[in-house]
């Protein structure tokens, strides 16, 4: 993403009449590899347009000039992402070399200068090896704020999954739950594309797009009709109609229980009836 966009973004964000709740550097790339970051997440908190600021990111690209910069500019968390705890699951993994002592080493760096932003890191359960769960919390229980092991789940179309990964009716938050017809991420979340493009979820598929910053803006693409109209889809149980939320499990992975909306479609619809 080019600083114009996020120039842009910012100042439609002042459009809103209360703060954005997160704005989140992530998405289908590492951000770090973005060297406008820092001066983007500047431009975000400058404004006061958002009450948090964070970045998903690999950390592998982790420096301590990068995390000064990112402090400086204002981050509220870094969310990372392993792909193990040794150098060898990394190559096994990722089939990447990675000075691993090196690689932890910036973390605990990037934690003893963090101020107030806060440090949460995970990784998934096949890059642990039997026993190393342990390990995991003990290397990073005091360089975190938050640890956690994902449990790995059959989530995108496409994806060779181990014949250990089972389909099970849980989310990522270990929930058991029924097979969620409506997804709630498109009540309260935009996702903004490197080339403008706006779209009503965070997830790797379009299923819809709004709109584009470079002709409209975010606070009109959150109230029209495209949008209003995918999020009536939704209430009335259609997703499956949409070629790309049919294929996307999103509602049944990453959604929080305590944003679904299965339970509500019929009260949300009267009300918007009324």
């Amino acid at each position: 993403m080019g600083i114009e966009v996020m120039q842009q973004a910012v100042e439609q964000m002042k459009q809103f009449p209360q703060k954005i709740k997160l704005v989140s550097f992530m998405g289908h790339g590492e951000p770090l590899l973005n060297t406008n970051l820092p001066e983007m997440i500047r431009l975000v908190r400058e404004a006061e347009v958002a009450e948090r600021i964070e970045i998903i990111t690999n950390a592998s690209l982790l420096t301590p000039e990068l995390s000064q910069s990112l402090i400086q500019a204002g981050l509220s968390a870094i969310r990372i992402s392993l792909q193990g705890i040794s150098a060898e699951k990394y190559v096994k993994i990722s089939n990447v070399k990675i000075d691993f002592p090196k690689f932890i080493d910036n973390i605990r760096y990037f934690y003893s200068i963090r101020g107030n932003c806060k440090v949460f890191v995970k990784v998934v359960d096949t890059s642990l090896e039997a026993g190393e769960e342990q390990k995991f919390y003990e290397m990073f229980e005091d360089i975190s704020d938050r640890m956690y092991v994902e449990k790995i789940k059959p989530v995108y179309a496409g994806v060779e999954y181990q014949e250990s990964v089972q389909e099970i009716a849980v989310d990522r938050y270990g929930n058991a739950h029924e097979k969620r017809m409506v997804c709630p991420l498109t009540f309260y979340m935009l996702s903004l594309w490197p080339n403008g493009d706006v779209v009503p979820c965070d997830a790797i598929y379009k299923p819809v797009v709004l709109g584009n910053i470079k002709n409209d803006t975010f606070y009109h693409m959150w109230n029209n009709s495209n949008m209003k109209g995918f999020q009536r889809m939704q209430l009335q149980r259609r997703r499956m109609e949409n070629e790309n939320c049919c294929k996307c499990c999103a509602p049944d992975d990453v959604s929080h229980p305590l944003d679904t909306l299965d339970h509500l479609p019929k009260e949300v619809l009267k009300r918007w009836n009324v």
